[in-house]
């Protein structure tokens, strides 16, 4: 995989950014990856990295959860970098109200360890081609919280739930109340 600029300048610049970084995973623990989240807040950018059912309600299930995370954090814009099987890739999708970028790089599974080499260059696909799904992810805006549902919240994102969401400035997993 070419190298990038240093610091991203656009919101395209932080979804490459964020393709990088999931690349950088894969090299890191020589695996698979979940789905990695960055949500952009009013109080500064979470990751969440989730683990996708394979039953389609389940996974329906879990996105619902992100999106209530988006819509209580007041989300205004997320990536999620994945691999995907056919291609054989690492892919980004970034959303925001008014941009929605996707860009890939292919991998090649042989020869192990994976390296940066393993990493085709970067591919950009048209924003039509991104899920409707993963686009109404974003909320439209902000919506009052149960307490129920910021109790299921933070079991799923909280400092003891599944998925915590950790401040990207920090590196810290917090309370979300």
């Amino acid at each position: 995989m070419d190298r990038m600029a240093p610091e991203p300048r656009t919101f395209k610049d932080l979804v490459e950014a964020d393709l990088r970084r999931a690349a950088r995973l894969i090299i890191k623990i020589q695996d698979e990856i979940d789905p990695q989240f960055r949500i952009a807040t009013r109080e500064g950018d979470y990751w969440i990295a989730v683990t996708l059912p394979a039953e389609a309600h389940d996974r329906a299930r879990m996105l619902r959860q992100l999106s209530t995370f988006m819509a209580w954090k007041e989300g205004r814009a997320f990536s999620m970098a994945c691999e995907t099987v056919v291609p054989d890739a690492v892919h980004c999708v970034g959303v925001t109200a008014s941009e929605r970028h996707s860009c890939f790089a292919r991998i090649k599974r042989e020869p192990r360890p994976w390296t940066a080499e393993n990493f085709g260059a970067l591919e950009w696909l048209a924003s039509s081609s991104i899920d409707p799904v993963i686009v109404d992810l974003l909320p439209r805006g902000p919506r009052p919280m149960t307490p129920k549902e910021i109790s299921a919240l933070e079991k799923w994102f909280g400092v003891s739930g599944r998925f915590p969401a950790v401040d990207i400035a920090t590196g810290e997993v917090r309370g979300l109340r």
